[in-house]
């Protein structure tokens, strides 16, 4: 395959594969193609350093790397840090050939991924043809990385005027930007000429994410979900449906969404942290935690770690069950994050839900203190970390600490991602700004009745539980009319209680493997008959 204009003898390359005479395997044949600049890596860390201290034009990386990160997550940092331009070529070598792992590395965009084993035409092609792609659309790819949106339009003009390889590329990047700088309807034009032509399924997406510019979110959905049923293997749309569920409020099929793409692709930690946010919003603690542990442990000791991360987590483990656990990751905060304010407060946090938990409230409230002392003291303090402290005063039964931390943040709200914006609209109504997603009806529920007796609450949770269980092992029609009518009671008496609200997940759950429609959250009239308990 001839390159015209693309001078080999200049290309730096890095091989990244644990075992050396693969490495040397693989510099020998790019010698023979030209490519005479090979640098080695034998992990992870190694990878990184040398992407940190040069620039390379290709990475070739073994998918199982090290034990530490693998290829995708490697690719992931990389993009993250500003590591690896988006000019440079990026190529995955595995010897996976399942379906899960080679999505994967689909997902985060790798130039290509080479499939062990594989010989030297294969890997001289593969590198070449990636190469000539970056040629072709090097000017796109340098206004990318300036967040220059105008200009990368002109540049994938230039490109599809060429009519030559990679117009459809230019032609998608060139639709992205359009929606970025919110020129919809010329955005709409390419998504339609596309799919005129060609199946093909970003276009189709494209016209999803035009639907929701416009606000029509509930064709937005029915267009996405339909592109779902065809191409369950586009792993976009999983996020998108999410997203779009979310804004029409509906945050459990939200979750459903992420869930069905991470069981496709484990890899994406941006989507775990939304599933994370979302199961701890909606107080489903073991969903939650399951997501932000693989969070935390991936990001542990790198650049992509997020205290709140741990805070999320931590917030899901106070429990028995999960007390010794939780104990050792307060440590573990404690000693990553000591010399940040956003650490201390974090660390303050967490334990005072712990120790509220075990009834230790004289240690909670101290370190409620300490944490309010160290807001106070700080210029800065990351919005998720204040929210959570103003969550916490209000469990303590501190409102007015609540409301001064959350006066902190109030003009910051429209920056804020639409879980947060909900959470401190919960704190402080009046801060999230007119046009912000409205909460899901498990969580916008009314105050609970002044009238409510603990111990008739308590049986009904019982008789609800049980009623689940039997609904759990064997669906029927009548047994769900019956969780449905104790459910309407539970929200009626106890709408804020986290039992009720799991309730619900766990019936909506047991609905939709069955077959069943979900069921709105609803409590009785005050002039109805009190519900039987027994």
């Amino acid at each position: 395959m001839q390159l015209p204009h693309l001078d080999l003898s200049q290309i730096r390359v890095l091989i990244a594969d644990q075992q050396g005479s693969v490495r040397t395997w693989l510099r020998t044949q790019l010698a023979l193609i030209g490519i005479q600049q090979a640098s080695m890596a034998a992990n992870a860390t190694d990878l990184l350093r040398q992407c940190r201290s040069g620039s390379f034009d290709v990475v070739l990386c073994d998918h199982h790397l090290d034990n530490q990160k693998d290829g995708v997550e490697l690719l992931e940092d990389l993009r993250y840090q500003s590591l690896l331009p988006l000019s440079s070529v990026f190529l995955i070598v595995t010897g996976e050939r399942t379906y899960k792992r080679v999505i994967s590395a689909v997902e985060f965009a790798p130039d290509d991924y080479l499939i062990k084993p594989f010989s030297a035409n294969d890997l001289s092609h593969r590198v070449m043809a990636a190469l000539m792609k970056k040629k072709i659309l090097k000017d796109v790819f340098l206004r990318l990385a300036e967040h220059d949106y105008p200009a990368v339009v002109a540049a994938c003009d230039k490109v599809i005027a060429s009519n030559g390889h990679h117009t459809l590329d230019a032609q998608r990047i060139k639709a992205e930007a359009l929606l970025t700088l919110d020129r919809i309807d010329e955005a709409a034009e390419i998504y339609a000429s596309v799919s005129t032509k060609r199946a093909v399924p970003w276009a189709r997406m494209g016209y999803a994410m035009v639907l929701q510019k416009r606000g029509q979110l509930d064709e937005a959905a029915d267009e996405a979900a339909r592109l779902n049923v065809d191409c369950p293997e586009f792993l976009s749309v999983y996020d998108f449906l999410a997203r779009t569920h979310e804004q029409r409020g509906d945050l459990s099929a939200a979750m459903d969404y992420l869930e069905r793409a991470d069981a496709l692709s484990p890899a994406n930690l941006e989507r775990l942290r939304h599933l994370g946010k979302l199961a701890s919003e909606t107080g489903d603690r073991e969903r939650a935690a399951s997501a932000m542990r693989k969070v935390v442990d991936r990001t542990q000791k790198s650049a992509r770690t997020k205290i709140d991360d741990h805070l999320t987590l931590l917030k899901n483990l106070a429990g028995e069950s999960t007390r010794k656990e939780a104990d050792e990751r307060l440590r573990a905060m404690r000693t990553a994050h000591s010399d940040s304010a956003d650490g201390l407060i974090a660390s303050d946090v967490a334990e005072a839900r712990l120790r509220r938990e075990e009834g230790q409230l004289e240690a909670a409230n101290a370190a409620i203190d300490r944490a309010l002392t160290t807001h106070a003291a700080s210029p800065q303090v990351a919005a998720a970390v204040s929210v959570d402290l103003a969550e916490v005063c209000i469990e303590s039964g501190r409102q007015d600490d609540a409301l001064t931390v959350a006066e902190r943040i109030e003009d910051a709200a429209e920056q804020l991602d639409a879980s947060l914006r909900r959470r401190l609209g919960r704190i402080k109504p009046s801060a999230p700004p007119a046009d912000a997603v409205a909460p899901s009806a498990p969580i916008a529920m009314p105050p609970p009745s002044a009238e409510a007796d603990p111990e008739a609450t308590a049986r009904l949770l019982q008789a609800l539980a049980a009623a689940l269980d039997t609904l759990d092992s064997g669906w029927d029609a009548e047994h769900a009319a019956t969780c449905r009518e104790l459910l309407i009671d539970a929200f009626s008496a106890a709408p804020r209680e986290r039992e009720v609200i799991q309730a619900h997940i766990r019936y909506d759950r047991i609905a939709v493997r069955n077959g069943g429609d979900r069921h709105k959250p609803t409590t009785r009239k005050s002039n109805e008959n009190a519900p039987a308990t027994d």
